[in-house]
């Protein structure tokens, strides 16, 4: 009686064990369930679904999203948000879910922006522009008005060339002068041209403006007008040291223009005469016109430059 006691305890021991193992297995199995489908944001915060479809608003479909891990884990009084991406990892903390939220999305995308740059290969640094090089040839062309040269302001056509280191130069140029009349009270008097030339020395304190110093020649040609009866001709010189100034404010390029002023003290002046005024062969001669002690002229000039 009591070896068959012992045997039925026997059986129900294993079998209360056998019930107890399976138990302890269900349990497992279900918290490891629990914890599979247990989501990484609340759904009160937001979802995975709508954190993927941000990003990829804002970065393109073609962003990474299997490597952003983010996780907003509720605390007593706050949330706690964690985003990875590879090695980099942000948190923060915020009492509202759905800012932490929102905030998540901001986090990941410069995170993403920043992984990118560091990914792409260094831009080479920019070549410096060379130098310029000295020193430059220029030529050029003006029109303008000439005072004091002639009996009248005439106009005069210049042609120059330059050439040009930083802050010095050098230049020349040939002028033309218009034809002018003086004729006095008994209608007698002179037609005269001219033709000049000139070379400075330059200073160019900027690429805006320069000064000139030099000295210019012009040969005056003309021949009697009025109520003379024999209308020769001939021709005298003007010459003596120039001082200009210069301003360049267009540079396009080869391309420039700009404005000069000059003045010129005529040290040789020329003058001329008309034989026989008076039709008196005994008489002499009469001068008709002197070239003045000053003269100056305005120029708008334009040129190219290598």
């Amino acid at each position: 009686m009591c070896a068959g006691r012992r045997s039925r305890l026997r059986h129900y021991a294993v079998a209360l064990a056998q019930l107890a193992s399976a138990l302890a297995a269900a349990c497992v199995r279900i918290e490891s369930a629990h914890a599979a489908t247990e989501p990484d944001i609340p759904a009160e915060c937001g979802s995975r679904s709508d954190f993927d479809a941000q990003l990829k608003k804002r970065l393109g479909d073609a962003t990474p999203l299997g490597s952003v891990h983010v996780s907003i884990t509720p605390g007593p009084n706050r949330f706690h948000l964690r985003v990875q991406i590879g090695s980099e990892l942000r948190e923060l903390d915020d009492p509202s879910c759905a800012e932490l939220f929102r905030a998540s999305v901001v986090v990941a995308v410069a995170m993403l922006m920043h992984d990118e740059q560091r990914r792409e290969p260094p831009r080479p640094a920019p070549r410096p522009l060379p130098a310029r090089e000295y020193p430059l040839f220029s030529v050029g062309a003006g029109g303008g008005v000439s005072i004091g040269t002639l009996p009248k302001p005439v106009l005069v056509l210049e042609l120059e060339s330059k050439l040009s280191w930083k802050y010095w130069g050098v230049g020349g140029s040939v002028r033309y002068y218009a034809p002018a009349e003086h004729i006095d009270t008994e209608n007698k008097g002179v037609n005269l041209h001219a033709f000049g030339a000139s070379i400075s020395g330059i200073f160019r304190p900027s690429r805006l403006w320069e000064a000139r110093l030099g000295f210019a020649a012009q040969q005056l040609s003309g021949e009697g007008t009025g109520s003379i009866v024999q209308t020769d001709g001939d021709s005298a010189w003007a010459a003596g040291p120039t001082l200009g100034l210069g301003f360049v404010p267009i540079h396009q390029g080869p391309f420039w223009a700009g404005l000069g002023a000059e003045g010129q003290l005529n040290l040789a002046r020329g003058r001329f005469e008309i034989l026989h005024y008076s039709q008196d062969v005994a008489n002499p001669a009469h001068e008709i016109y002197v070239v003045p002690g000053l003269a100056g002229s305005a120029f708008v000039r334009l040129g190219l430059v290598w």
